[in-house]
């Protein structure tokens, strides 16, 4: 219990909240890493396999060059609401992130010309998400640190997350293959993003 302590709790001093906010990150975490799996699998069956090496590339590579350098006009315009809105700010992320992996689930839906266009706007909805999130952690670790301890917080609070991120991934593909039909795993986005929004929420309340 000692190890398990000393891997997820900071030496120095810690918010009271600390407890409360690792915890429902963790679920958190674990939903969103959920839906990022089953989003990606549905993507990856919009990829036409008729088409040649260099082009099922360039598709895939291709939306990750358009969300990076789509989110950049978002971010330098957004910036500075982190800091004067937060709770705003949180909410324009998480309609962009909940925007994202449905738009990334609907892919082969579409007729397969379009996925450049697809998952190249959700790649955009997803960087924008990801920028948002990472403003709103910056402030809620800063609040949790009281010893100068920003460091191992950040580190110790990104080990919970990642666990929880790869117990999501391995919840998305028991999904997966529980329901094989495209169609069927769209309905669990929403859901999950419901519960997403809800932990979220809860792991940062009295921190903003």
């Amino acid at each position: 219990m000692n190890k398990l302590k000393a891997l997820i709790y900071p030496v120095g001093k810690y918010n009271p909240k600390y407890t409360k906010y690792i915890g429902w990150s963790f679920i958190s975490n674990t939903i969103a890493s959920t839906q990022h799996a089953i989003s990606v699998h549905n993507m990856l069956l919009a990829i036409d396999s008729d088409t040649t090496e260099i082009t099922r590339t360039v598709n895939y590579i291709g939306k990750d060059i358009i969300g990076q350098l789509g989110s950049l006009g978002y971010m330098a315009k957004m910036a500075k609401k982190a800091d004067q809105n937060p709770k705003k700010f949180l909410n324009y992320s998480n309609v962009a992130q909940q925007s994202s992996y449905l738009v990334t689930c609907i892919t082969p839906l579409i007729s397969s010309e379009y996925f450049l266009l697809l998952a190249g706007s959700a790649n955009i909805m997803s960087n924008i998400s990801f920028v948002g999130f990472g403003a709103i952690n910056a402030k809620c670790i800063s609040n949790l640190a009281e010893d100068n301890n920003i460091g191992e917080i950040y580190a110790k609070i990104t080990i919970i997350n990642t666990l929880g991120s790869s117990l999501g991934m391995l919840l998305g593909i028991f999904i997966t293959s529980l329901y094989p039909d495209n169609n069927c795993r769209i309905m669990f986005i929403p859901i999950l993003g419901i519960l997403r929004i809800y932990t979220y929420n809860k792991a940062i309340e009295g921190l903003l």
